[in-house]
């Protein structure tokens, strides 16, 4: 029965797909077609959630603003489960997304549709609000689509119009110990808001990293000194035997 149930739920979410997919997905990336199978066995595996509740706010991993200045904001988690949190204009909740993948992943609007960019893959998989699949994408290697995955995931920068949305932290040299943002500013010519922020968050796990860091250099440092010192003993000892003895 569970089998049945998984079968007619696959196949109708790639009916959904194959009826969807008609308007073409409108990406940054030059992509390539995938067969039906692959598609079929790459949706099972992702397993895209819908989140109505704003879950506990994480640090930025991604993000992109669309033209009407919808907002999406890309997290890790501890396990495989990621998280993509939408926001309006003025920092408010609509809704989310979870899914599976073990790797980075990068986020793009496309008009009210999300393309998430699943980067140990090479895919993209192109998601409407209310979480149904319009196609699953093979993202070839090429220059060009190589320094736009760079964008996706590492740029700390979106323009829209007059306002730009920047990411980042502000704690100084500690920001050396950070991989990932916990704050999110809007700014234009007349204002500077701050729409997102787990600062507090975030230098906890920094310091906690910090502290690991250290106590990981001092077991380094005094391992080296106790080989040195046995080390030395042993030199001690060679210098004091006599040539029989050696």
């Amino acid at each position: 029965m569970k089998k049945m149930f998984l079968f007619l739920l696959s196949f109708w979410a790639f009916i959904l797909m194959a009826n969807n997919s008609v308007k073409a997905v409108d990406t940054g990336f030059q992509v390539s077609q995938l067969s039906f199978e692959t598609k079929n066995q790459i949706f099972s595996e992702i397993d895209i959630l819908v989140i109505k509740d704003e879950p506990a706010q994480k640090s930025i991993a991604c993000f992109d603003v669309n033209a009407n200045g919808v907002i999406a904001i890309g997290h890790h988690t501890l396990s495989n489960r990621k998280i993509i949190c939408v926001y309006s204009n003025e920092g408010v909740f609509q809704y989310g997304y979870s899914f599976t993948d073990s790797g980075d992943f990068g986020i793009e609007w496309d008009e009210e549709n999300l393309n998430i960019y699943f980067a140990r893959s090479s895919l993209l998989v192109s998601v409407t609000p209310q979480g149904d699949v319009l196609d699953v994408l093979d993202v070839p290697y090429t220059r060009e689509n190589n320094s736009y995955a760079r964008r996706l995931l590492y740029s700390t920068k979106r323009i829209v119009g007059d306002t730009e949305y920047i990411i980042g932290n502000k704690f100084g040299w500690m920001n050396l110990f950070a991989v990932s943002q916990s704050q999110m500013i809007k700014k234009n010519s007349t204002s500077e808001i701050v729409l997102y922020d787990v600062g507090t968050n975030q230098l906890i796990n920094m310091i906690g990293i910090i502290f690991v860091c250290c106590v990981f250099v001092c077991i380094f440092i005094i391992a080296v000194v106790k080989q040195y010192k046995l080390w030395m003993k042993t030199q001690e000892k060679r210098d004091r035997m006599t040539p029989t003895e050696k």
